[in-house]
């Protein structure tokens, strides 16, 4: 027998089962409120330490952890929790830290088309037809797994890559701001 957790809990449960693209949609919002407050103190202390010039290449820097947020097993902190895994779409194994970070460039210039477009389509988003992914349903985690990833953690070469992709971006992007 479920216990009750709450009005909030029972109501936003309710939908979710009723409509399983809540819950990729869900999933999205999820992860931009936990990075959002993880990232937003340190910008706010930076701010307050620096410049607005030095500010802004710490800024980036931190951008750059938000769109590295699947880096780690392929599952961002609300896929983890939520029982999602980032895929390749052809062999259906995790997708590589290149895919995650490539599919997670749109986020920045079209993040609330990529909510609608998850919406009618949960299981790819436009970063998912740019880096040949594709979103399923996996075992439910808990944010602890995070840290245990993290020790498993190797260097690659691909990621310079990734870095140098990162850094032509951030700079092209430096230019509009």
């Amino acid at each position: 027998m479920e216990k009750n957790r709450g009005f909030f809990y029972d109501e936003l449960k309710r939908i979710i089962d009723e409509n399983p693209k809540i819950h990729r949609v869900l999933s999205m919002l999820l992860d931009h409120i936990i990075l959002s407050l993880i990232l937003v103190i340190p910008i706010i202390i930076c701010l307050i330490l620096f410049s607005f010039e030095e500010s802004n290449n710490i800024f980036f820097f931190i951008l750059f952890i938000y769109l590295n947020k699947d880096f780690l097993n392929a599952k961002s902190p609300a896929k983890r929790l939520l029982g999602f895994q980032i895929v390749d779409k052809e062999t259906g194994r995790k997708a590589s830290e290149r895919q995650c970070f490539i599919r997670n460039l749109t986020i920045i210039f079209a993040w609330p088309l990529e909510v609608v477009i998850c919406y009618f389509n949960p299981k790819r988003r436009i970063g998912d037809f740019l880096a040949n992914t594709t979103v399923i349903s996996s075992e439910k985690e808990k944010l602890k797994t995070i840290w245990e990833d993290l020790n498993k953690f190797s260097f690659k070469l691909s990621y310079i890559g990734i870095l140098f992709i990162g850094i032509i971006y951030f700079y092209i992007l430096s230019l509009f701001i």
